[in-house]
């Protein structure tokens, strides 16, 4: 069938061909240039134990299993830096999978408003308190950490641990980390 001297058959041939290479070309410029020296240097590391990436959409999500760590904020730094460095100023979303217990969880969900009311009125004495005191109620131990960025919590109960990585400031944050659950 020809519509004005145009063949459509082989126009839609053509363009499929097209769509087919890039959308090849794509899958290996993000296997080769993305995924594989973000995997190597998240396996250089001691804090991660496995990775998943998903780049649906416009924001690339990072899944990080995360080992434990005596200091959530320098590890949490370090893995944006490596993750930084690879993508560029794509923007990325990293979500830190911790190993939580119903417990650990219970003593987050009982600090959530202090934590959100020192956020808003900036009382960070007052919100470290009452978290240690959550933890000290479940036998856990809490440290918190504070940057310009973000307020870094993290409930340690023997091999058990509960990350949370909470932005001060939505607009100005490209990145933020929530965790996940693993042990509920």
């Amino acid at each position: 069938m020809q519509i004005k001297g145009i063949r459509v058959s082989v126009v839609i041939v053509v363009l499929a061909v097209t769509l087919g290479i890039l959308l090849t070309v794509q899958y290996f410029y993000q296997k080769y240039n993305v995924e594989q020296p973000l995997f190597k240097m998240y396996s250089d590391t001691e804090l991660v134990d496995d990775v998943k990436l998903d780049n649906e959409g416009e924001v690339v999500t990072v899944n990080l299993s995360v080992r434990k760590t005596e200091d959530l904020k320098e590890a949490y730094l370090e893995l944006n830096g490596y993750t930084e460095k690879i993508l560029g100023h794509n923007q990325f979303h990293m979500e830190l999978k911790d190993k939580r217990t119903k417990e650990l969880s219970e003593a987050y969900y009982n600090s959530q408003y202090i934590i959100y009311e020192a956020l808003a009125k900036g009382d960070f004495t007052e919100m470290a308190a009452e978290i240690q005191n959550n933890a000290r109620d479940t036998g856990a131990q809490a440290r918190v950490f504070i940057d310009n960025d973000n307020v870094y919590i993290s409930f340690i109960k023997g091999d058990k641990y509960l990350y949370e990585v909470i932005p001060r400031n939505n607009a100005a944050s490209k990145v933020s980390g929530m965790l996940g659950s693993d042990a509920l």
